[in-house]
């Protein structure tokens, strides 16, 4: 079962990484943390970067939650394990777990998504994790490069930056 652990903003690497060290394979399957691509302008060309995608959150995926949840709190910096109940904490729900995976890869990096801009500077999208959320885009920032989507996570709306590459030039 995949669970969340708050962390400070730009801290979720470097706790993902301690827990990996802090806490042994026997109830820790993987530690991660969801990334997405954008593109970013350096000195005139179009570059590929990576970004953390859910800011403050760091993964874990364990079948032993208890003694999980006893080993994590020798991992300094950790904020709280979300959805705590009584002595451990209880799993990302199905729908969260399942829109983590569908717009991201194996290695839960969510790529860019090829969109064509068409009038009044609505997107098509062409291909890409943002093709099954169109309809939940909130904001489109060409300058950017960047869809805004507002999804439901953790029982609370969310809105997740996903990184798009413009085919063909805005009209």
């Amino acid at each position: 079962m995949w669970y969340v652990i708050q962390t400070f903003g730009g801290e979720e690497e470097r706790t993902a990484h301690m827990i990996r060290k802090l806490v042994s394979r026997d109830c820790l399957e993987e530690c991660f943390v969801p990334k997405r691509e954008r593109l970013k302008k350096f000195r005139g060309s179009w570059n590929k970067v990576e970004e953390v995608l859910f800011r403050g959150y760091t993964f874990v995926v364990s079948e032993r939650p208890e003694e999980l949840y006893e080993r994590l709190k020798a991992v300094p910096r950790l904020t709280k394990v979300l959805g705590r109940e009584a002595n451990w904490f209880l799993g990302l729900g199905e729908k969260e777990e399942k829109l983590v995976r569908e717009i991201g890869d194996e290695r839960h990096k969510t790529g860019l998504s090829k969109v064509v801009i068409e009038e009044g500077k609505r997107i098509r999208v062409l291909e890409g994790p943002l093709k099954d959320y169109v309809g939940a885009v909130v904001k489109v920032d060409l300058h950017k490069r960047e869809a805004v989507v507002k999804v439901e996570f953790m029982g609370r709306e969310m809105e997740l930056k996903m990184g798009i590459e413009m085919i063909g030039t805005p009209r």
